[in-house]
């Protein structure tokens, strides 16, 4: 007997958010922004549960532009909601509109829309819908939703809403009901973290014509196809990403053909796929089951396609377009079992062609950063917390181009200067040696480190090839443990392992999770740790009874560890 599905609590606070402005607010028309991997399909059939509870709710739409996408809603609603009567629209498949639930495809609605009755849809769900202001979309929720009447609820979905022409999908769904950042979901260690590197060739992307806000399809895939451009792909993934279940995104069918084939002149289990594949089920179930280790794609895997256990991300394709980009990387970030890093492999022009997007981007780092296989968001995190009192070392930090370089500027700058350096924390200052350090050398400057950082390990074991550190809190799993790693490893050359006793569900820190599963507005007024280490008090402002009932058994549920939660009317 399979175990009952429990919602995490910020999917819980997506559909409550949805259900709550509907019944209470009358918006009928809300977007839900939701990274790759935060379980839209899921948030969208516990939408439909909930409406579906409420006596008299009409029909539900489901609309989507790929079969992919349609076939993996249908599977999730039909598991998780047995008894409703599921229909789909799309190619051959047709019904006659008697389904509960509607699954169906833009293009096939486009020409058969007229066999539907709009009035009998109170729920229309758009997926991926930053597609939602082409023609043929907008033709679909004119029918439906306009001449539906002022009860339907137009709900989009979405996980990049940036479009490369500017337009907002607000235009169409009016206002965000809920959203949550990529970041948040990888602290609440639901995504897993990137490690992320770029590899420069001479693509001269400034000769590429454009099309549409992006490359050029044919002229980028030509550029991307050249012998010695596969070459330092295949060698790029093969340093970097070798021995990983990976995608490889390409720009173009033939592209892909020929890189699937260089793998296999590897010896590397390789095989291509693109929209005119007849045997697409079969390639991505040979790559589900891992007799495919490189999956070479063009125009296929960027939307609607979720396999949990691909560990690397081979980016072939540069793009101008924050929405190709987010979406091909989302493929890869998803948790599975023993997987701790998605490896993000990026193919980039060595002339840094000012128009071309990528992950430092994306987190909101400058163009030329390295982040030589760290993550992004991570590492702009860490340097948000950076406060300095001069205008010449902030605007000298500004210039930096990599981490490493960051803290340098930081460690030269007098100490009245920098009032907080990475993550907020005070400056840890030392020396990098570009000699071999031996284990007397290291062992005293680690301690050194821990010591300027407040932090005390039990126990301290090293040797040539690694720094062991037990610590008495067992708490390590934040962002300050994570660069004391970074700086310990980059003054004793050696790889850091921590050794700390973990409880179940303990793998990250409560307030991180408490706060993801309290209402807007509400702040956590103390938080602290019983006697018994096994049992959490805290105070939050502006809570109901039946809220603290609720957050009280999600947060048990979730960390293992029982919450005591006391309200407190909010003042401000």
């Amino acid at each position: 007997m399979s175990k009952p599905f429990r919602l995490r609590p910020y999917q819980k606070k997506a559909v409550a958010a949805v259900v709550s402005r509907y019944k209470e607010k009358n918006q009928r028309r809300m977007l839900l922004y939701l990274p790759t991997g935060a379980g839209k399909t899921v948030i969208a059939t516990y939408i439909i549960k909930a409406f579906r509870e409420t006596k008299g709710f009409g029909k539900v739409l489901f609309v989507a532009h790929r079969r992919e996408i349609i076939n993996q809603t249908a599977s999730t609603i039909r598991r998780h909601l047995p008894w409703i009567n599921v229909k789909i629209e799309q190619g051959e498949r047709t019904t006659k509109g008697d389904g509960a639930i509607t699954l169906a495809s833009v293009q096939s609605l486009v020409h058969r829309k007229e066999k539907f009755d709009p009035r009998e849809y109170a729920l229309i769900i758009c997926d991926e819908c930053h597609r939602a202001l082409a023609p043929s979309w907008g033709e679909v929720i004119d029918y439906f939703h306009t001449q539906a009447g002022r009860h339907t609820l137009l709900l989009g979905m979405t996980a990049t809403p940036q479009r490369t022409d500017g337009k907002s999908v607000l235009e169409v769904f009016g206002r965000t009901a809920f959203e949550i950042s990529r970041p948040d979901l990888e602290d609440l260690g639901y995504l897993v973290p990137m490690r992320y590197f770029t590899i420069r060739g001479n693509l001269d992307l400034d000769k590429v014509k454009m099309s549409a806000g992006d490359f050029q399809v044919g002229a980028l895939s030509r550029v991307m196809n050249m012998p010695a451009t596969r070459a330092l792909t295949l060698k790029a993934w093969i340093e970097q990403g070798g021995g990983k279940k990976t995608i490889a995104f390409c720009a173009g069918v033939d592209h892909a053909f020929d890189l699937a084939a260089d793998f296999s002149a590897m010896g590397i289990r390789a095989e291509k796929i693109d929209g005119k594949s007849k045997n697409r089920d079969g390639i991505l179930k040979r790559f589900a089951g891992g007799e495919i280790q490189v999956l070479t794609n063009y125009g296929v895997l960027t939307e609607g396609f979720d396999d949990p256990t691909v560990e690397c991300i081979l980016m072939a394709r540069p793009t101008t377009s924050p929405l190709v980009y987010t979406q091909c990387i989302g493929r890869g970030l998803r948790i599975a079992p023993d997987k701790t890093a998605c490896i993000v492999i990026d193919i980039v022009d060595r002339s840094t062609h000012q128009l071309q997007y990528g992950a430092t981007q994306m987190a909101g780092l400058p163009k030329k950063w390295q982040s030589r296989g760290s993550d992004p968001f991570r590492q702009a995190r860490s340097f948000s917390g950076i406060k300095v009192t001069s205008p010449e070392a902030f605007l000298h930090l500004r210039e930096a181009s990599s981490l490493e370089e960051v803290q340098s500027i930081l460690m030269s700058l007098p100490p009245e200067v920098v009032t907080a350096g990475l993550d907020g924390e005070p400056v840890l200052r030392y020396k990098v040696s570009e000699e071999e350090c031996t284990v007397g050398v290291a062992r005293k400057l680690t301690r050194s480190i821990l010591k300027q950082a407040g932090v005390l390990g039990t126990k301290l074991h090293i040797d040539a090839m690694t720094v062991r550190i037990t610590f008495r809190e067992p708490d390590t799993e934040n962002e300050r443990y994570a660069h004391l790693k970074w700086h310990i490893e980059r003054v004793s050359g050696r790889t850091v392992i921590y050794q700390t006793p973990k409880r179940k569900g303990q793998i990250l820190r409560p307030r991180t999770l408490l706060r993801s599963m309290l209402p807007e507005g509400c702040r956590i007024r103390n938080l602290s740790a019983g006697e018994c280490r096994n049992r959490i008090t805290v105070t939050v402002a502006g809570l109901t009874s039946d809220e603290i009932e609720r957050i009280e058994e999600d947060f048990e549920n979730e960390y293992g560890m029982a919450l005591d939660l006391s309200g407190q009317m909010s003042l401000f």
